[in-house]
């Protein structure tokens, strides 16, 4: 059977996908109104003021904001460093400059792309959400005022007792519950005021006090800490007062509608069953709060304070001035502005970038090629090799890491076979050389990474159907055209998420860099704050544990958390499993 191929004209090519908004542009352009028009110049103009313009305010004020911000830093990188005033190596303003570029011209794209959607929409009619913020608000009052309309019209329908109930619902939680022996929730619900309400007296009131004025006599971090903690109770607070509110509506309304109300049995019985969700959460969610949710907010509002132990010339701290207190963006301005510290920050997020990557995909195409060869039929032993693989990957990572570490040190094993062999004439400093160190850092890595991703891909090539192959064999498919048509879109398919997961673990691996060089060699042309393998979260440490700078190391975990969460969201909503996730079979 002879496959008909498309001429060029007929492909739907990247390329057309590439020009369609410029080709939109040119062909659309006479049939739309005067706003659609001034959009339309302006998203192709390098304003990226298209989508404001349509209005999406909160879209367009960010594609705004990050194209602006990206050619502000390429511009001022650009200039700092050849003018001698930045000391970076060419590679790293090289990978800098890069990143600053792809940033640019993605947003540019990304906006002018999403200004030809809108045009469009109107053009055909369509309504879009114009202002999340905005439409987030108008829900909330819509759905406030439903349920006081809903609220007004069951106190009308009630009896005396019920009218009782919904009143009191405003001001003392569980009582309709208990009222009408809904026990187990009304004990609950009060339970939960009293012991807010006596929180608050003992110490909530103070600590909220603390957290804003921030004593002079607290030299440490307990106002900040407890006030979060403070915050959040009242946060939970609020949250259970509503739901003690609607659960009383919803009781009285079945009053009225002569429904049945939940016995203590039916209760108890429900949360086992129907409601099992809730009684298995509890535990997870408390324990994502405590150990997740405070302290991500509380180095978030460090960074905002003067909490470090390191005197910065020009700037606040608790070692300076012996009192805890804000300070606004002026840990960030430290950050940016102080060119020993952008130097090290550059210098220490290009090799991040570059370590990320290629940790990650080493570790994912060495696991396929493996699984590949392990999944042909004429090798024999597989279960052998498997094996030896899946006990490299059970050995603790850091005994691997360590032991690695102790083979290419100056004295260790390698530099000793090789002087031995006469192949070198003295030791090889593997740690204290730039390039090796990182050179060996990725290698080890694959050698603790591979097999996982082996296992993984084993599993999925065994899902992928047989008879696709069997029919692109039919169809004179070579090997090569199969796996880039089968095998590789439908690893990519399923395994997307995870390759965005394993690419920002890479970004905060800890464990390889530090086992491995404790972030070393040393770095003298910078600040002196990172070392040459230095990553971000290495870093990190660094500053906080070794030098106790708090409120810079919170700085830098922000750009972090915003780098990674970012980079995230871009690259999942452009895979194929978040576009076409129901069109996979």
């Amino acid at each position: 059977m002879e496959i008909k191929k498309l001429s060029l004209s007929e492909r739907p090519t990247k390329i057309k996908k590439f020009l369609y908004p410029f080709t939109y542009f040119k062909n659309a352009f006479v049939s739309h109104k005067i706003r659609e028009k001034i959009a339309l110049i302006f998203a192709i103009a390098p304003l990226n003021l298209g989508v404001l313009i349509m209005g999406e305010i909160e879209l367009g004020i960010i594609f705004v904001l990050v194209m602006f911000g990206a050619i502000f830093g390429f511009s001022t990188i650009t200039k700092m460093y050849f003018t001698n005033s930045l000391n970076i190596s060419l590679f790293t303003y090289l990978v800098i400059a890069f990143i600053l570029v792809a940033l640019i011209l993605f947003i540019y794209f990304a906006s002018l792309n999403r200004t030809v959607d809108n045009c469009e929409k109107v053009k055909n009619g369509i309504n879009y959400k114009k202002s999340y913020i905005f439409h987030f608000f108008v829900n909330i009052v819509k759905k406030i005022s439903a349920w006081f309309k809903d609220f007004q019209k069951q106190f009308r329908l009630a009896d005396k007792k019920g009218k009782t109930a919904l009143g009191l619902s405003f001001f003392v939680f569980g009582v309709p519950q208990i009222m009408y022996r809904n026990l187990i929730k009304g004990i609950l619900f009060l339970s939960i005021q009293m012991l807010v309400i006596f929180y608050l007296i003992a110490r909530g009131v103070a600590d909220i006090q603390n957290f804003f004025i921030l004593k002079n006599e607290f030299k440490f971090q307990e106002p900040i800490v407890f006030g979060v903690v403070a915050f959040l109770i009242i946060a939970f607070a609020l949250y259970i007062y509503f739901v003690s509110l609607n659960s009383s509506l919803n009781i009285v309304k079945n009053i009225n509608q002569n429904k049945e109300i939940e016995t203590v049995k039916q209760e108890g019985v429900s949360l086992i069953e129907s409601k099992f969700y809730i009684t298995a959460l509890i535990v997870p969610v408390l324990g994502a709060i405590i150990f997740t949710v405070i302290p991500l907010l509380f180095m978030i509002f460090i960074a905002f304070s003067n909490y470090s132990r390191v005197v910065a010339e020009g700037y606040s701290s608790t070692a300076a001035n012996g009192f805890l207190e804000w300070i606004g963006f002026d840990t960030f301005t430290r950050v940016f502005n102080e060119t020993a510290n952008l130097q090290d920050l550059l210098s220490v997020f290009a090799w991040t970038m570059i370590w990320a990557l290629l940790a990650t995909f080493t570790c994912y195409f060495g696991g396929l090629f493996l699984a590949l060869l392990l999944n042909k039929k004429c090798i024999k032993g597989k279960t052998i090799y498997r094996s030896l693989f899946v006990i490299s990957m059970a050995l603790p990572q850091f005994v691997s890491l360590l032991v690695m570490k102790s083979m290419f040190l100056n004295e260790g094993p390698i530099n000793m076979l090789l002087l031995n062999m006469g192949w070198i004439s003295e030791s090889i400093k593997w740690w204290q050389d730039e390039f090796l160190a990182r050179f060996l850092i990725v290698t080890i890595n694959m050698w603790v990474g591979i097999p996982y991703y082996m296992l993984l891909m084993s599993g999925l090539l065994i899902n992928i159907p047989s008879h696709y192959y069997e029919a692109a064999t039919i169809e004179g498919a070579t090997r090569g055209q199969q796996f880039r048509k089968i095998t590789m879109p439908s690893i990519l398919f399923m395994t997307t998420p995870m390759l965005i997961a394993s690419f920002v673990s890479n970004i905060n691996n800890f464990n390889v860099i530090w086992f491995l060089t404790n972030g070393g060699p040393a770095n003298e042309s910078v600040a002196g704050t990172a070392g040459k393998t230095d990553i971000l979260i290495t870093w990190l440490y660094q500053l906080t544990m070794k030098r106790g700078d708090y409120n810079f190391g919170a700085a830098i975990g922000i750009i972090m958390f915003i780098i990674s969460a970012t980079l995230s969201l871009i690259i999942f909503r452009k895979s194929k499993s978040y576009t076409e996730e129901d069109t996979y079979q």
